[in-house]
């Protein structure tokens, strides 16, 4: 190559980030962020054990339950 072929050459022209560009960035950017908190949300909803519902103790059960630790 010489230099005339060179400078023959047309630059390339620069790529511009225009603000179309930049949205739909963002919108994949939120869209990602949102599926995966979710779905860390989800498992981890998933992986705790649910605890059988107790009957609530009665006034009587608690305050004898307090008299005999005297």
């Amino acid at each position: 190559m010489t230099v005339g072929e060179f400078e023959a050459e047309t630059p390339r022209p620069r790529s511009r980030v225009t603000i179309s560009w930049f949205a739909k960035r963002l919108v994949l950017g939120i869209l990602i962020l949102v599926i995966s908190i979710g779905g860390l949300a989800w498992l981890l909803h998933a992986a705790i054990d649910p605890v059988p519902a107790t009957a609530p103790e009665s006034l009587l059960d608690v305050m004898g339950r307090l008299a005999s630790q005297f």
